[in-house]
């Protein structure tokens, strides 16, 4: 199960087709140029209700470049979970009761690889005038227990070096009926598994 559409964030120059972004969002989003950005602060943090936890490697950044002559070339990476203590504990509240919180980061690895691939695609006069976007989706989880029935709502934050605190992308999606409008026959019990005894989300906050 997909569990959101990509969240779209159309960088360097345009913000168009997001639905899913609040308003009041869009002027701190359009600060941000893929193209000079630093990707090593660059974090993305969801909420979910506190029974339903994401997977490793379900959280995954595309960066995807638009040459001005046409044609697209990208880049998918899997982000993985922020575990430094100190890190986390500076964190604003972004959470609410019965919900828990997970924040995203890029490997030093993805960092280096999606640096070069932007120099490749946006430095130099060849290159300007294309357009960039950056996509964060999410589409692994599993669940605590059995399904409650409750819609399963996600909230969103993206925080990079133009940006410096945590903007919002969008508060409480409705996955269960995103899911369902792509098809509406899916079993959620199905298409979100029971978690196993241990998922290794130490990074991560609940609260109660």
């Amino acid at each position: 199960m997909r569990l959101a559409p990509p969240v779209c964030l159309l960088l360097a120059g345009f913000l168009a087709g997001c639905g899913h972004v609040p308003l009041t969002s869009l002027p701190k989003l359009a600060k941000i140029d893929i193209r000079t950005t630093d990707l090593s602060q660059l974090r993305a943090g969801i909420s979910l209700p506190a029974d339903i936890r994401p997977l490793p490697g379900g959280v995954t950044m595309t960066i995807a470049a638009l040459p001005k002559d046409g044609g697209r070339h990208e880049r998918k990476v899997v982000l993985e979970e922020v575990r430094d203590a100190t890190e986390l504990a500076s964190l604003p509240v972004l959470v609410a009761p019965g919900r828990y919180f997970t924040l995203f980061k890029l490997s030093s690895a993805d960092v280096a690889r999606l640096g070069a691939f932007r120099e490749e695609m946006f430095v130099g006069p060849q290159q300007s005038g294309n357009r960039g976007s950056l996509s964060l989706g999410a589409d692994k989880a599993c669940r605590l227990g059995e399904l409650s029935g409750k819609p399963i709502t996600m909230t969103g934050y993206l925080r990079t070096s133009e940006t410096q605190d945590y903007v919002l992308l969008m508060r409480d999606f409705d996955l269960t009926e995103a899911a369902r409008a792509i098809d509406p026959k899916v079993d959620l019990a199905t298409a979100i598994p029971a978690c196993e005894p241990v998922v290794g989300l130490t990074g991560s906050r609940a609260v109660p």
